[in-house]
């Protein structure tokens, strides 16, 4: 065996984990960062812990404020910010740092965000539901159109593809603003109702509240995402992990004939 090939067999098994560490760690969203880091003192509507209870938090602080607390709490501290003082007076101890990221942190913030999004748009007991909106080809098909730029909103406010991108084919969205092919399935149909009527986020409210979506064009997007979410569902979500497993064990094949032939 030849040094060129012992070496790529010593290194195959760190780069199959490599393959495996990266697509874990692409699938961690802010859920899943709250679940791990955040559970042990906060609740989300469950009442006080060792810390406050979050619900509704992204009304009541800066979504800067809770990215600094989550992110580097300590320079709160160091700053003397009047309300982390009062909340360490309260509950008597710092929050502490948890060695989050900046990124790992917005996604914390972004998952409170659409909880409380989620929770503003849910109608109190025994108040009756808007009529859940079909799912039609037509109207999906609308969407889209109005998602991607082909057909104009009514007040010509700029189409979500310019910020936004979304997993369906034949769409290529932007990066400026995030990912919403998932955006219905986290913030359900009453919440991207909400959202799309009276935008909470100042990039969309500086860019829609002076060319407001008509009800009609709301319905055609919701119906889009909700189309564009129940297909992910429907797909293999885990493909990339078993890609990863076809194309080393094709490597593995590749030397192992090679193996053999310079034998």
């Amino acid at each position: 065996m030849t040094n060129r090939l012992r070496l790529a067999c010593r290194y195959l098994p760190l780069l199959v984990l490599c393959v495996f560490a990266s697509a874990v760690h692409a699938e961690i969203t802010g859920k899943d960062m709250f679940e791990k880091k955040c559970v042990g003192c906060h609740t989300i509507g469950g009442g006080d812990r060792g810390g406050p209870d979050l619900k509704g938090i992204t009304s009541k602080r800066s979504e800067e404020w809770i990215e600094h607390i989550i992110y580097d709490p300590g320079r709160l501290t160091s700053i003397q910010d009047p309300v982390h003082l009062e909340l360490v007076k309260k509950y008597g101890h710092e929050m502490p740092n948890l060695g989050i990221s900046h990124d790992d942190a917005w996604k914390i913030v972004a998952y409170l965000r659409e909880t409380d999004i989620a929770a503003a748009a849910a109608k109190p007991a025994g108040e009756p539901k808007e009529e859940r909106i079909a799912v039609t080809e037509d109207l999906v098909q609308q969407g889209k159109a109005l998602f991607v730029g082909e057909k104009h909103f009514n007040k010509r406010g700029a189409p979500c593809v310019a910020c936004h991108a979304l997993r369906y084919s034949g769409v290529r969205g932007g990066n400026w603003g995030p990912d919403l092919t998932e955006m219905y399935t986290r913030i359900s149909e009453e919440g991207l109702l909400s959202v799309l009527k009276s935008p909470p986020y100042l990039g969309m409210k500086k860019m829609y509240e002076e060319k407001p979506l008509t009800d009609d064009e709301i319905k055609a997007l919701v119906a889009f995402a909700k189309d564009a979410a129940m297909r992910k569902e429907a797909a293999a979500p885990h493909f990339f992990p078993w890609a990863g497993i076809g194309f080393f064990g094709a490597i593995l094949g590749i030397f192992s004939l090679y193996k053999r032939r310079v034998r």
